[in-house]
């Protein structure tokens, strides 16, 4: 199982900066050759997709790399650098 969080920033044309934080769960699937995703938002009106739970052919990490581009490929979050933290307690 791979626990992470996914962090956005962004300067906005004010100067202000914009920060998202997802937290992410991958693991194996039940079936082999399988990984499962989960993408919990952190930061209030962060943008999701339409499922917050997925499968994907592979393994835990195919379904961690996934997860990450469904994030970034969401409307809301162009523009945005993505951080990967593989340690969230710190």
């Amino acid at each position: 199982m791979i626990n992470t969080t996914l962090v956005l920033t962004r300067r906005a044309d004010d100067g202000a900066e914009l920060y998202r934080k997802y937290y992410l769960v991958a693991d194996f699937g039940a079936k082999r050759g399988e990984g499962n995703a989960s993408i919990i938002p952190m930061s209030a009106g962060c943008p999701m997709p339409e499922q917050d739970r997925f499968t994907v052919l592979g393994g835990e990490k195919e379904a961690l790399l996934a997860a990450i581009d469904k994030i970034k490929a969401l409307s809301g979050n162009e523009g945005f650098t993505a951080t990967v933290n593989l340690d969230p307690s710190n």
